[in-house]
């Protein structure tokens, strides 16, 4: 279930084509497909930045075997695209700390039992924090379906003394659930 406390803005709600476009860039690395996210993600980021204020961006990580199968650490290039466009800072930040299943075939309890506990910060990050080089973080995603990886990285984020001002999507699946 999706945490309310917290704005969560995404540029489109998913849809057939939506799906064959993330699956696309996330799965085949196709370059009109991560342009295609790059570019809602920048949508939506900058409606977040004019209502809900400025912060640092970070990505949610890919699980290690997504990485090590696609070759590349796929929503850390995409947020590091829109930083860059953006003209802000990308910080990896997160990380698994335990592995996760994943939970394209799970339903909402199902998520937020795996998700549970996942993420934790790195320490050189934390470091930076503490002296001043880190702002407000946004979290970035390509999709927000029931809110539980969003969930957990807040968690994670404000268990290391991290503000988070909410989250920025690609996607959105069921926006009026």
């Amino acid at each position: 279930m999706l945490d309310r406390s917290y704005p969560v803005i995404s540029a489109i709600e998913y849809s057939p084509i939506a799906s064959r476009v993330l699956m696309r860039a996330k799965e085949a690395n196709q370059e009109a497909a991560d342009q295609l996210l790059i570019n809602a993600v920048s949508h939506a980021l900058r409606y977040f930045l004019r209502n809900f204020g400025f912060g640092d961006l970070v990505a949610i990580p890919s699980r290690r075997s997504a990485t090590r199968k696609r070759g590349r650490d796929f929503m850390q290039e995409i947020t590091d695209s829109v930083a860059k466009i953006e003209s802000i800072k990308s910080l990896q930040i997160l990380q698994h700390q335990r592995a996760v299943r994943d939970q394209s075939q799970l339903n909402s309890q199902q998520r937020s039992r795996n998700i549970a506990g996942a993420f934790s910060t790195s320490y050189k990050q934390a470091e930076a924090r503490d002296s001043g080089n880190i702002g407000p973080l946004i979290i970035v995603d390509d999709l927000v379906t029931t809110g539980a990886t969003l969930t957990e990285a807040i968690r994670a984020l404000r268990a290391a003394g991290f503000p988070v001002l909410g989250a920025v999507t690609g996607a959105v699946a069921n926006p009026y659930d």
